[in-house]
This record gives C-alpha cells, sequence and structure tokens, in this order.
C-alpha cells in the first residue's frame, strides 16, 4: 500500500471512532506475559489498528534518520489498568519472525544420557515383572 492509500484509511479509522467511546487493554490471564488477551471493543480495536498504520506509514522516514528513532505512541484512551502497555514501536529493516535463540545440537553424551534412561526403565520393569512371577509362585 503506498501512503496516501494509509492516510485515508488511518483518516477514516479515527474520523469514526471517538478515543472518548473507545476500550482497550492488554491483560494477563496467567501468570506470564505470553498468557496475554486483549479486551477491547470495536472502537477501541480500530483505533488502535489506526495507530498502527501510522507507525507502518512513517517507518522508512524514521529508518532513513541517521538517529536511533522509535515510534511514540500515546494512547490516552487506553484502559490505565491495563497490564501491558506499549510504550513505542521500534522499526528495523529484519524480515520474518526474529528468533535470537540458537538451535540445539544434541551431542553425544545426550545420546548416551536418554540410552541410559531407557536402560534404567527397562531394568525396572523388568525387575516388577520377575518380583510379580516370584509373589505368585510362592502364593500357588
Amino acid at each position: 500500500m503506498d501512503k496516501e492509500e494509509l492516510q485515508k484509511i488511518i483518516t477514516k479509522l479515527e474520523s469514526e471512532n471517538l478515543e472518548k467511546d473507545a476500550y482497550f487493554g492488554i491483560f494477563m490471564y496467567g501468570g506470564d506475559s505470553d498468557e496475554s488477551y486483549i479486551k477491547a471493543n470495536k472502537q477501541g480495536l480500530e483505533l488502535f489498528a489506526a495507530n498502527l498504520l501510522k507507525a507502518s506509514n512513517e517507518v522508512n522516514e524514521l529508518l532513513s534518520s541517521n538517529e536511533e528513532e522509535v515510534y511514540d505512541l500515546d494512547f490516552d484512551w487506553i484502559d490505565e489498568n491495563s497490564e501491558t502497555i506499549i510504550q513505542y514501536i521500534e522499526p528495523t529493516l529484519e524480515s520474518g519472525p526474529t528468533n535470537n535463540s540458537e538451535t540445539y545440537q544434541e551431542t553425544w553424551k545426550d545420546k548416551i544420557q536418554k540410552m541410559g534412561c531407557i536402560a534404567v526403565l527397562v531394568l525396572v520393569l523388568a525387575s516388577i515383572i520377575i518380583g510379580l512371577a516370584t509373589i505368585i509362585k510362592w502364593i500357588i
């Protein structure tokens, strides 16, 4: 989408949705930040989307400047009890999902540990079966 198309959408979303009618919040339902949800009405979702579109409209200008720039978000209409607040957007040239963790390569020690655990389990199962068979022989 070009800048003009995005600006038309932003203007339309902002003109049809008043901040006083908007409700938007990000809350956690579990004990960690990956257990979060958005609670919002239609107006809140559309205003949030409009702000994200504004940021996407300004990404190229922010990236072309020499300074490390961020797009500050001004959400006075977001629920003040929201547990997660997004302060700014940091534009990047990266594409695709970011994965900072390295992929783990299984070593020979890991393989031996697996085989050792399996051997112990087989030994325990065999001991249980032999023990039960012996108890049954004594009873009979």
